[in-house]
């Protein structure tokens, strides 16, 4: 029997979570599998899922914000659903998730999930006042409406113990599709002593690197150029942020770059400064391209990836002192950092793209 798989994801921009679906909607059978892609607003990955296949329909809700979709998105998923008895909606992010339940969750025939793809302890953390309110709120509702999902996915083994102790409810942990295949290492030729650093992901508060920035200014060594990848709502504040720094010569904010690869290939270090995660994608992928990682010890999936700080350096979140003392001590010696990459891709292999698939389907199939 045939399938609808609808995915929901408002904000389907260019990241860590578009990636993912996109990657696991690559894996399904298309032959036995209907999927839909639902967003709020314009889906940054539309081209990409046209290019791949005509058969993923992609539907874009004309509205503001997730609550402003709410009956437009129960009208879609009934229209989808009515003439099938094998639907499955799968909601990503938590404030996504509540609204999901609270529209859907009375259409028979409808098969919901809800995958929390970033720590649950992000709704402990704001920046403004209304930030604050609206994190409260939704940290309630999460509290109060998972149990009446169909199954409830966590990206981290800390976020899935996270929302269990929140909600009373069980959590499937399921690892993104981080690796689409394992790299074999390849000695690189290093022609100057000068260091690239690379960060990769969007330029929002949680992301920290203006913690990074401010670090690199501390360097006592600045031979150095540090290349960020990524764009978003900080990103003219952190051009002035360089520039108060007097490091306008030594950092690089590239937006989004279609071919990252490069990027990783030519860096000697990654660093990644989060306030909190779901599961970083760009750490494995850092890992992957042989290079050294230094992170924050946010919650989420970080220190998962990196062992406990045995397959790479951590330090406290905002703390831009140490984390400057620990990119020192790689520039002024490489061996200790480089030891633990060698231990960490011992163990990046379960992130691949197969392994999140087959999860998926047991998930599928047991609902």
């Amino acid at each position: 029997m045939i399938k609808n798989i609808i995915f929901f994801l408002p904000v389907f921009k260019l990241g860590g979570a578009g990636n993912s679906i996109f990657r696991l909607c690559t894996k399904i059978d298309l032959k036995k599998n209907n999927i839909f892609i639902i967003s709020v607003g314009e889906n940054e990955y539309k081209s990409k899922f046209k290019n791949y296949s005509k058969k993923i329909k992609i539907i874009e809700i004309n509205k503001d914000n997730t609550v402003a979709s709410f009956f437009i998105l129960r009208k879609k998923v009934k229209e989808i659903s009515k003439n099938s008895y094998n639907n499955i909606f799968i909601s990503n992010q938590h404030y996504a998730n509540v609204v999901s339940i609270l529209a859907l969750k009375k259409i028979k025939n409808l098969k919901l999930i809800v995958v929390d793809r970033i720590d649950i302890s992000e709704l402990n953390k704001f920046y403004n006042l209304t930030n604050f309110v609206k994190n409260k709120i939704v940290f309630i509702l999460v509290k109060y409406l998972y149990k009446y999902a169909d199954s409830i996915i966590s990206n981290s083994k800390t976020a899935k113990k996270d929302i269990e102790k929140i909600t009373k409810s069980k959590v499937i942990n399921i690892s993104p599709p981080s690796l689409i295949k394992f790299r074999k290492i390849k000695t690189k030729k290093k022609h100057n002593k000068r260091i690239n650093i690379l960060t990769v992901g969007s330029l929002v508060k949680g992301k920290g690197v203006d913690t990074m920035i401010k670090s690199l200014s501390l360097l006592k060594n600045k031979n150095f150029i540090f290349t960020v990848a990524g764009d978003g709502e900080e990103k003219e504040s952190l051009k002035k942020l360089t520039k108060e720094l007097k490091l306008i010569n030594k950092v690089r904010i590239l937006g989004w770059c279609k071919n990252v690869e490069k990027l990783y290939k030519k860096s000697d270090l990654f660093i990644h400064a989060s306030h909190q995660e779901g599961f970083p994608n760009s750490i494995v992928e850092a890992l992957n391209f042989n290079l050294p990682v230094i992170a924050s010890n946010c919650k989420g999936g970080t220190q998962e990836i990196l062992i406990n700080g045995k397959g790479g350096d951590l330090f406290p979140v905002n703390n831009h002192k140490l984390l400057a003392l620990k990119i020192q001590r790689f520039m002024d010696n490489q061996t200790n950092l480089k030891k633990k990459l060698k231990f960490a891709r011992k163990y990046i292999n379960k992130y691949t793209v197969d392994n999140n698939y087959n999860k998926y389907m047991k998930v599928f199939n047991k609902i």
